[in-house]
């Protein structure tokens, strides 16, 4: 039976291998994290310097590898690289038993971080290829909740391995975790990536013999060219700088206050027992937040969404330095429900932001975009801490509070202002619009829907006179009256107009949905074009489903691309 809101993702049986693999390797990572912990600190009693170097050398690679992490995913296959980085990180890992001393043990755990920076992209990258549009936000919330959920009982597990074992032990746990990972996805049956890739100029798809090329002039010409696009797209991006800015923003201002929550406890006249309830409180809305987003953002404008919950979280974080600076007291349990709402807002905001980045971003340049753009957040992650603890000793810790939840709410006004005009409905495409007001065309867009190379490239073909764009999709139904039609009342189909916002973008979401999953429209006569436009999500979802498993079985026997092979079968 098909899935429909926060588990309609699952509907996609490349997608749930996908998640499959994300839900072990998650577990395997904060087993890890405990172990690494109990080793430096407890077994070679290395101190707060030894933490403190396992802790930089865990998020230097993020800085400094993941740029050039990104190119390689973007040239590479997406199966064959999370595959690869699996069965590397397993060894990396099991290299941990042989460690002899810290040094030792920094260059594996730098080594097993710089492999994982070429594992996301890759991930991101696949999810938009086995992910219809209309299913990436719920994708990007069950990741979201993996995420969250991973980190309550991800420490549980790896602290009873701990008892049971030994940190050598647990680090043997989290190597057949990513063998577990690395036989789940060797089962995904993904489109062959593309050889072609943008030239100098915007739109212009070349061929780059060089491209692969891993040495001489041309081919290190050739990597520099393929970074510099990244960034020059993250840079000419309006919908990227935003979500840039406010998670950099929400990441900065919360953790700031997250490490000097315990002093906050204090100050508001809680006991240092409820410390682990109150972070409990923060991970339980977390996890609420993912599923609430997974199930009805949908219904919201990203953007509008992504401001709302940073105003929100700013809030609340004002209002508990509002507290700390008057004295205000009340009983403890009542805080908890800050707590939650805290957690609850601030998942809001993360996950969107990945949802934006997809969306916005072409499937050639995903790795190279989804690495630049975590940049200044990492950046950030690690410098607020010491900015929060300098603050509150020099301003003190009520003003700190005060002032990072007004400045955050205050960033949420901002950018719910600013956010693009092009961003008009739950589905709408961020790079879909190229008018000023919206993110630029991407360089290299795909030229026609139902290509293997992304889901959801019929949005960026031009409209063209016969009611169709270049690639044979119906153009989207206009607003009866609107201006981009001259004939007010237009009817979606015959006998049939839509004479509300709301009904009009659920017929958009139904052909773009279809379009984003390689359904042809070629061919289509009006009767059926306004059967389809007139679908439900539901019915939109058992197709997309049909087609996704007809097209899995289908290349696994063929060298045809899956829309060739299949043909017009589901229509």
């Amino acid at each position: 039976m098909p899935r429909s809101g926060f588990l309609s993702a699952l509907n996609h049986r490349q997608y749930r291998l996908l998640f499959g693999g994300q839900l072990l390797s998650s577990f395997g990572d904060w087993i890890d994290f405990v172990a690494l912990i109990s080793l430096v600190a407890y077994q070679w009693e290395a101190g707060a310097g030894g933490l403190a170097v396992v802790s930089a050398a865990a998020a230097v690679p993020w800085m400094l590898v993941a740029p050039f992490a990104g190119v390689w995913a973007d040239r590479l296959p997406q199966k064959q690289v999370m595959i690869g980085c699996d069965l590397a990180r397993a060894a990396l890992v099991l290299g941990y038993l042989l460690a002899p001393n810290l040094p030792v043990l920094v260059v594996l755990v730098v080594a097993k971080v710089a492999v994982s920076t070429l594992f996301v992209p890759a991930q991101q990258s696949t999810v938009t290829l086995v992910v219809p549009k209309s299913a990436l936000l719920a994708a990007n919330s069950l990741s979201g909740f993996v995420t969250q959920v991973c980190k309550i009982a991800g420490p549980a597990l790896g602290g009873v391995l701990l008892a049971v074992t030994s940190p050598q032990g647990a680090f043997v746990v989290d190597a057949a975790t990513f063998l577990l990972s690395a036989l789940i996805l060797s089962r995904l049956r993904l489109p062959a990536r593309s050889r072609r890739r943008t030239g100098p100029a915007a739109g212009d798809a070349v061929a780059d013999p060089d491209a692969d090329a891993g040495d001489g002039p041309a081919g290190r010409t050739g990597f520099r060219h393929e970074l510099r696009e990244g960034i020059a797209f993250v840079l000419g991006n309006r919908v990227l700088l935003i979500a840039i800015g406010s998670l950099s923003a929400t990441i900065f201002l919360v953790l700031a206050f997250d490490t000097l929550s315990p002093l906050v406890l204090v100050q508001l006249g809680i006991s240092q027992s409820l410390y682990g309830p109150a972070i409990a409180a923060v991970a339980a809305g977390a996890v609420a937040g993912t599923v609430l987003v997974g199930q009805w953002g949908q219904r919201w404008n990203a953007f509008t969404l992504l401001a709302t919950s940073q105003a929100a979280t700013g809030v609340l974080i004002a209002l508990i330095g509002a507290a700390v600076l008057t004295g205000f007291r009340m009983a403890p349990p009542l805080w908890l429900p800050v707590a939650v709402g805290i957690g609850l807002c601030s998942t809001g905001i993360l996950v969107v932001f990945l949802y934006l980045v997809q969306r916005a971003t072409p499937q050639e340049l995903m790795g190279r975009v989804s690495t630049v753009v975590n940049i200044v957040p990492t950046v950030l992650q690690i410098s607020a801490p010491l900015v929060g603890a300098a603050l509150a000793v020099w301003i003190g810790l009520g003003w700190v509070l005060a002032g990072a939840g007004t400045g955050l709410a205050v960033l949420g006004a901002v950018f719910l202002r600013l956010r693009p005009a092009d961003v008009d409905g739950p589905e709408a495409d961020p790079a879909d619009d190229p008018g000023p007001a919206g993110a630029p065309e991407p360089a290299g867009a795909p030229e026609a829907a139902g290509t293997p190379e992304t889901a959801g490239a019929a949005e960026q073909a031009a409209p063209s006179e016969t009611g169709r764009d270049a690639a044979g999709t119906p153009e989207k139904p206009a607003l009866a009256g609107s201006a981009d039609d001259a004939r007010p009342g237009r009817p979606v189909g015959p006998g049939r107009q839509y004479g509300s916002r709301k009904k009009v973008d659920m017929a958009n979401e139904s052909v773009e949905a279809l379009a984003a999953n390689g359904h042809s429209f070629e061919g289509a006569s009006e009767e059926q074009l306004a059967v389809i436009a007139n679908l439900s999500p539901e019915e939109v979802e058992v197709i997309n489903s049909i087609k996704s498993r007809l097209d899995g079985e289908v290349a696994a026997h063929s060298v045809a691309p899956p829309s060739d092979t299949v043909g017009g079968l589901v229509w």
